[in-house]
């Protein structure tokens, strides 16, 4: 069979990989268990590292914002999100993390959950 072109016709480029012994046989493992090849699983851990770092990013940025925005308001007053954008955006980091990885709909109920329970814990803090 020949080699493939380094260059794709679709696009895409091959970009090689060495791994030592013992981490490619953990990683072709866990991508036997999942029914892929070991090419799809590494290039789907790479995205999900990458959409994670997105997250922590974006929710870096809304932490800097809310500071900035207690700045504003001399520190005493309230200027805080309404719930349901809060939510919005806490699901949306917790979604973020794991859209990849199970594509299942039960994700969004958890991620839902812990974005609810993060917000009871900020407005305890911020009352307590």
């Amino acid at each position: 069979m020949p080699k493939k072109p380094a260059n794709g016709e679709d696009g895409s480029k091959f970009i090689g990989l060495r791994l030592d012994r013992d981490t490619a046989a953990y990683y072709s493992k866990r991508a036997k268990e999942r029914g892929t090849t070991l090419s799809e699983f590494l290039r789907t851990m790479i995205v999900q590292g990458m959409i994670a770092e997105t997250a922590l990013d974006v929710e870096q940025r809304m932490r800097v914002m809310l500071a900035e925005m207690q700045i504003q308001t001399g520190g005493g007053g309230s200027a805080k999100l309404p719930e349901n954008a809060l939510m919005s955006i806490y699901t949306s980091e917790q979604l973020l993390t794991k859209i990849v990885e199970a594509r299942n709909p039960q994700d969004l109920y958890d991620a839902q959950d812990r974005a609810k329970a993060k917000i009871k814990r900020e407005k305890g803090e911020a009352n307590g």
